[in-house]
């Protein structure tokens, strides 16, 4: 009957509060801080195939800038670089309150010591993944710290 049809076509109703429900899966918008192009490549390729939302900078301030004035999803920051390291970029964002304030930084670093990753969480870093990134172990963190898939 019509009254069938036109019910089949009308949209669920929005959950209380006017919030969509989520789709089951959601691209994320993540910030890659990166001084080595071979490695932002990998990574963005990477993130791409899963239909990530990207934005890439260079050094730590160019990270504490763009920050200020873009919400991300989740920050992945390398912690050796000129001009300002990754963890001086996280502490700086940490600090600040306002935009990224609380979002998720996983250090992405070369140095994989028990030390380090101390070093990382007392910068406010959440996690961490050590280079040369696994493809598995990247979308496992990408995972655990945002609402994707």
């Amino acid at each position: 009957s019509a009254a069938e049809r036109s019910v089949a076509t009308t949209p669920p109703p929005a959950p209380a509060g006017g919030v969509q429900p989520k789709k089951e899966s959601k691209a994320a918008r993540i910030l890659i801080v990166e001084d080595h192009w071979a490695n932002r490549k990998l990574l963005e390729a990477m993130l791409l195939q899963k239909g990530h939302e990207l934005h890439c900078v260079e050094n730590g301030v160019e990270a504490v800038n763009i920050t200020a004035v873009v919400e991300f999803d989740l920050v992945l920051m390398d912690c050796n670089m000129p001009i300002m390291d990754g963890w001086q970029a996280t502490e700086k964002i940490r600090q600040r309150a306002g935009l990224n304030q609380t979002t998720p930084i996983i250090a992405v670093t070369a140095n994989a010591m028990k030390g380090d990753r101390d070093k990382c969480i007392a910068a406010g870093m959440d996690d961490y993944i050590s280079k040369p990134v696994e493809r598995k172990r990247l979308y496992e963190i990408i995972a655990k710290w945002t609402t994707t898939v």
